[in-house]
């Protein structure tokens, strides 16, 4: 109706609609790359199969249609035209009879032929009727209906005729005879009803010829129509097609612009926290899982990096004020054991002369006087002059044992030094075991087994400390079999070897409890330890690995068995490579460093 406002979709259609759409876009974004390919290539090729089988089918019964109507028309049209042609030499005939009047011969073969074709026009006629009647022509019936009996009697007459005319044949009159037959018979009015029957049948065959000039055109429409029907179901699944490549070139390329912009922001501002977006569970899908894992590992591993860093500045802070605090140490105890020593030499000289000096008294004295022989029994003269020289000699080997402590103490401190030095590492192992010595003392036996090796490159300080680890957790391990079992024999074994010519092996053994076998792996891990908490830091291994790995360029391995004790074994390097990570041979002294300065 004029002025009526079309109404908008209900809400339940657009629901229902939006629906789909999401229920599409959800099984869409379940399949596989492959599967959605697939999929695209399946419903395109369908409906190009469909839409030419739809095609060819429709054509083909628009084309069967429009061919019957052909096959009709050409057949009733072969029809009409014969029956024209008879009806036509039947006409000639009639114009004809008066010439061959005086040629009984033609006249009689004349007649013969017009019988001929009077059958054959019946004949037709009868066909006419029945291809009417069987193809339901009701055009064709009614026109035959209404001239069926003006046809019967038109024959009739004209066979009466034929027969009259025959009879003249020996009259003298017979030419104005004939003549007057036939003048009559044209009078007749079968003769018009049949001459109206051939105008009109006349009319009804151009009719039929313009029915076959539609059959035709029909026929050329259902060949366009089917050739339009298969055109545009290609060119549909072509657009299908394209839009399907389209859609899913965008859902493949879409996540991976994301994933691509996650991984830049995550490598540009170290955004750890950042994760790609998972829309589809396609192998994209599982592409941004793991890219999501990957930056959850980083970011763990990261975690754990700074939280090692932290920790080795702490200890590298806590070692280098240990290392400041045994120098200090170191300095303060070696003043006086050096006040000591140099006066030491002077105090023996002077108990010597003064031994000396009693030796001469008493041999030139020998009754002294009373209050002498009395102080000389109340000091016991003799046990002080047998025990005096001991005393000093046992206060000379405690100075130099304090020297050689404090020394010891003094090259430990020299953790932070940068300066890479040949190393004489018998004396590095045997001034860490000096300075552990107050433990060793609980019963553990060191067993020595030196080889003839060489000074290697290396920073002295870290050497000590890697040592000191090592002996440590050796004597700790002992400590802890022994307070289990009181018969056990704590021991430890340092062997030293040349390997190979270019590598020095260092072997730290002990029979203590040995490591459990699934520790192995984690031996080295920063954090990692076996001890209780507030004992071990976990930081001891980890650093001693380190320190020969990385700043040696050496090896570092071990082999435990439970119960039976542990072996760690170090490689290090007798002579550095220039192209070695470490760029510093050029510092190497032009002497060993024996570790005791």
């Amino acid at each position: 109706m004029p002025g009526k406002v079309q109404q908008p979709a209900p809400l339940s259609i657009r629901h229902v609609n939006l629906s789909y759409s999401h229920g599409f876009k959800r099984v869409f974004h379940r399949l596989k790359i492959r599967q959605k390919i697939v999929c695209g290539y399946v419903l395109s090729l369908g409906i190009a199969v469909l839409g030419t089988t739809a095609g060819l089918t429709v054509g083909d019964r628009y084309f069967q249609h429009a061919r019957d109507q052909m096959s009709v028309a050409d057949h009733q049209g072969n029809l009409l035209s014969r029956l024209q042609g008879a009806l036509l030499e039947i006409q000639i005939y009639r114009q004809e009879v008066v010439a061959f009047l005086n040629q009984p011969k033609a006249l009689q073969k004349d007649g013969s032929q017009l019988s001929a074709y009077l059958t054959e026009a019946e004949m037709l006629f009868s066909q006419l009727q029945e291809f009417g009647q069987s193809n339901s022509q009701k055009d064709l019936q009614t026109l035959l209906n209404n001239h069926d009996s003006t046809l019967t009697e038109y024959f009739q007459r004209l066979r009466v005729l034929l027969q009259k005319i025959s009879s003249l044949s020996q009259n003298p009159n017979r030419i104005s005879q004939t003549q007057l037959l036939l003048w009559q018979f044209h009078q007749s009015t079968a003769v018009r009803d049949f001459y109206k029957f051939t105008h009109d049948l006349a009319d009804f065959a151009v009719l039929v010829h313009e029915r076959r000039d539609r059959a035709d055109a029909a026929q050329n429409r259902a060949a366009l129509l089917q050739a339009q029907i298969i055109s545009g179901s290609i060119l549909l699944s072509t657009a299908l097609a394209t839009i399907l490549a389209l859609y899913t070139s965008h859902a493949i390329a879409r996540p991976l612009g994301q994933m691509t912009d996650i991984a830049q922001r995550v490598t540009r501002d170290a955004n750890f926290d950042l994760q790609a977006p998972i829309t589809t569970k396609d192998e994209v899908g599982e592409l941004a899982t793991s890219l999501n894992q990957l930056i959850q590992l980083v970011n763990q591993l990261l975690e754990k990096q700074r939280a090692q860093t932290q920790a080795q500045l702490i200890q590298s802070e806590k070692m280098s004020s240990l290392g400041k605090m045994l120098a200090g140490v170191a300095h303060e105890i070696l003043n006086p054991v050096n006040f000591i020593s140099g006066n030491l030499i002077h105090a023996k000289n002077y108990v010597d002369d003064l031994l000396a000096l009693v030796q001469t008294y008493e041999a030139e004295v020998p009754h002294p006087p009373t209050s002498v022989q009395a102080l000389a029994e109340e000091i016991d003269l003799e046990f002080l002059i047998a025990d005096l020289p001991k005393l000093l000699n046992s206060i000379e080997f405690g100075a130099t044992r304090t020297r050689e402590i404090a020394r010891s103490l003094k090259d430990f401190s020299r953790l932070d030094e940068a300066e890479v030095q040949l190393v004489d590492l018998h004396a590095c192992i045997n001034s860490t075991l000096l300075i552990l010595q107050n433990r060793l003392k609980t019963g553990i036996n060191v067993t020595y087994k030196y080889g003839d090796i060489p000074s290697v490159p290396a920073y002295p300080g870290l050497l000590y400390q890697v040592f000191m680890n090592l002996l440590s957790n050796a004597i700790d391990a002992l400590e802890e079999k022994s307070a289990v079992d009181s018969e056990f024999s704590p021991e430890i074994t340092i062997k030293t070897e040349d390997w190979d010519s270019n590598w020095v092996k260092i072997t730290i053994t002990d029979n203590g409890s040995g490591i459990a076998p699934q520790n192995w792996d984690k031996i080295f891990e920063i954090f990692f330890t076996t001890k209780p908490r507030g004992i071990g830091t976990g930081l001891g291994l980890s650093i001693s690995y380190q320190i020969i790995v990385e700043k040696h360029l050496g090896e570092m391995s071990f082999k435990s068995d439970v119960e039976q004790g542990t072996e760690f074994t170090i490689f290090l390097p007798i002579a550095r490579s220039s192209t070695s990570k470490k760029k510093d041979t050029s510092l190497l002294a032009s002497k060993p460093n024996k570790c005791i300065s």
